[in-house]
């Protein structure tokens, strides 16, 4: 089978999910890419997923565009996180690949290219499965409620009316919706009215790759890896330095911390004003500097679907402190594979407890490995895409596929 992967960014060792999928699907079919190219340092990562793919294509997105799509979106209802991504050249290099590498299935990742996959479903009779992630208008909804600011708080309040009306009016378009979560499934169905047409198809983690650590670990270290440019990344550890961090250093003064991820905003750059914070900005690989912590973090406050970080910390037997609401969609049991706490003084208990219990920490570590093997395998999730892609292509077009044009 022909399949093109439609993407808002280059899939790497960075966006996994993607990535992954394209990884374990080439060795049944042939797999082409068109991307958005929106940050230049994408540009390297090409290499990466080029070796998976029979042909790859990136569309330059420039900043100014971008912006410009946003003005034009704000008096609208089009959610500006769908309106920053539009591009009239990414649709028109999305309709050359189907033509010329006689394209079998559409996958597009992300509510970023919906409007593309539009504009395909206008003007090409082809099958789409829609790849959402997470349910963002879930995401806003607990945006919404852990912001104080009234400024913020009357933006997402306008922008999560405008997602939740999007998602009604789009997703029905699409032959197969497919979803990280259970929980962001079931809100995202009562949305469109069609719960049957979401299936969960689970993040996964390439447990050759995260492998346990076998080098030193550095006594009283905590580390946090993530995406630094993702909001509710950069508002948890922040949130987390400010609230949980100095409870800690009450009882262990010489706690280090480690924040590792690209593009870190300029509110986590200064937070290595204290010297026991490192930010280290963007890494080629973030296995050392998981390894060598006491202790993984993930703090979020607000989270959708299921966590890379957790996943990737569990499988390199890290033990791993988070919040119930980022432990939500991932099936691990709380004291079991991992320490779950919300509150900041039982958040900074569970941290204390693993730093004064090695014994502990190296059980949770051990039960979080053999979790993530049992139940998070990409090749799984490529069987399960594989048999998507088998049953949309067979079938015949839904009734009720009419594109929605002015919704954009």
């Amino acid at each position: 089978m022909r399949i093109l992967f439609i993407t808002p960014y280059v899939p790497s060792l960075i966006r996994v999910r993607p990535f992954n999928l394209i990884k374990s699907l080439s060795t049944m079919h042939e797999i082409s890419l068109v991307s958005l190219l929106v940050e230049g340092y994408e540009q390297a990562m090409v290499k990466e997923v080029e070796q998976y793919c029979v042909s790859v294509d990136l569309v330059p997105l420039p900043k100014w565009q971008a912006y410009a799509n946003c003005l034009q979106a704000l008096p609208t209802l089009t959610p500006l996180r769908v309106a920053y991504y539009r591009s009239p050249a990414f649709v028109e290099r999305i309709k050359e690949v189907i033509h010329k590498q006689n394209i079998d299935v559409v996958h597009g990742e992300l509510i970023k290219v919906v409007p593309a996959l539009k504009a395909v479903l206008a003007g090409e009779k082809i099958p789409v499965l829609y790849d959402s992630v997470d349910c963002i208008s879930w995401f806003l909804e607990q945006a919404l409620e852990t912001t104080r600011n009234p400024l913020k708080k009357a933006f997402l309040y306008s922008e999560l009316q405008k997602m939740r009306r999007y998602d009604r009016r789009t997703l029905v378009n699409f032959d197969q919706v497919i979803i990280t979560a259970a929980h962001d499934g079931d809100y995202l169905g009562r949305l469109t009215g069609q719960p049957e047409n979401i299936q969960v198809v689970s993040n996964c983690v390439d447990t050759d790759y995260f492998t346990p650590w076998t080098g030193p670990r550095q006594a009283n270290s905590l580390v946090f890896c993530a995406k630094l440019d993702y909001f509710p990344n950069a508002q948890a550890i922040i949130y987390f330095c400010e609230n949980i961090l100095p409870l800690l250093w009450q009882q262990h003064s010489d706690v280090r911390l480690t924040i590792v991820g690209n593009n870190p905003p300029q509110a986590v750059r200064a937070l290595a004003s204290d010297e026991r914070i490192t930010v280290t900005g963007y890494v080629p690989d973030i296995r050392p500097y998981l390894g060598a912590a006491s202790v993984a973090l993930a703090p979020l406050l607000v989270a959708a679907g299921t966590q890379f970080k957790i996943l990737e910390a569990l499988a390199m037997s890290m033990p791993t402190v988070t919040t119930r609401r980022c432990c939500y969609a991932l099936g691990a049991q709380d004291g079991v594979h991992l320490l779950v706490a919300d509150e900041p003084q039982a958040h900074a208990n569970a941290i204390m407890k693993l730093l004064d219990d090695p014994q502990l920490a190296q059980r949770l570590g051990k039960a979080g490995r053999q979790f993530v093997t049992e139940h998070y395998s990409w090749t799984s999730t490529a069987n399960t895409l594989n048999s998507l892609y088998t049953s949309i292509v067979t079938a015949p077009r839904r009734e009720g596929l009419a594109v929605d044009l002015a919704i954009s």
